[in-house]
């Protein structure tokens, strides 16, 4: 399929351009667009054909319930359209939910009510509800807390910022009958020098970035940064700064 998908690519990109400079803004435009709906109408014509549907059947399925902790899905139990980097190919708008349970990427067969699992394998990245999760391969080097898995990519610069987000599974028994709930268990991760250091509070990302204490916690205080009740915030603004003063 890749062969195929860079051979009508390269069929485009070999069109007579436009050789005016007062033009080459709406051609660089126009070329963009028609990359895209080529790609688009290459998808439409393989359908069912295509590697990303070649997941395996995903079993689980939920009821909607507006309280979150009846949701185990990241956001919102039903799917929304991303961007999926998978087995080294680039899938645009395709409709996407992640089980935050089982740190499961979903989609449904092409133009099918029916849901599968992508291989985990095969997913280099994906993009959902204005957020970009990459897969980190684990490795003893790494130090990765959580293992390998989706990680959502808050912050990248020398240094990143990365939580990785968790529902866990509470039951409760009594006489009325089984309580299940879906309880968020986000864990924060700051990424330095290939290393990776669980963070919450100010003070463990102090720790983190101890040869610019002084400076980051004047700078945090200045601008009134708080890293409660949301730390990815604080996280992400002392990496941004930290990775301005570094030398």
């Amino acid at each position: 399929m890749k062969i195929k998908l860079l051979s009508v690519l390269a069929v485009y990109c070999c069109l007579p351009g436009t050789t005016t400079a007062q033009t080459d803004l709406q051609d660089t435009g126009f070329q963009q667009a028609s990359v895209h709906n080529t790609i688009d109408l290459y998808y439409k014509n393989i359908g069912e054909n295509a590697h990303l549907y070649n997941g395996s059947e995903y079993m689980l399925y939920s009821l909607y319930d507006k309280q979150d902790s009846k949701n185990l899905y990241f956001q919102s139990i039903f799917l929304q359209n991303g961007d999926v980097f998978y087995d080294g190919t680039l899938y645009q708008d395709v409709p996407l939910t992640y089980d935050l349970l089982h740190d499961d990427l979903v989609t449904t067969r092409y133009k099918q009510n029916y849901r599968i699992r992508l291989n985990a394998d095969k997913v280099g990245y994906f993009k959902l509800a204005g957020h970009q999760f990459v897969r980190i391969i684990d490795d003893t080097a790494q130090r990765l807390p959580f293992g390998t898995g989706y990680y959502d990519l808050m912050y990248n610069g020398k240094s990143a910022v990365l939580v990785k987000r968790r529902k866990r599974l509470e039951e409760r028994l009594s006489s009325a009958g089984n309580f299940v709930n879906y309880l968020a268990d986000d864990r924060y991760f700051i990424r330095r020098d290939g290393s990776y250091y669980p963070v919450w509070t100010k003070r463990s990302v102090l720790d983190v970035f101890k040869d610019k204490k002084k400076e980051l916690r004047k700078y945090l205080r200045n601008n009134k940064i708080t890293f409660a009740p949301f730390p990815e915030f604080g996280i992400v603004k002392a990496s941004e700064y930290y990775d301005q003063i570094k030398n």
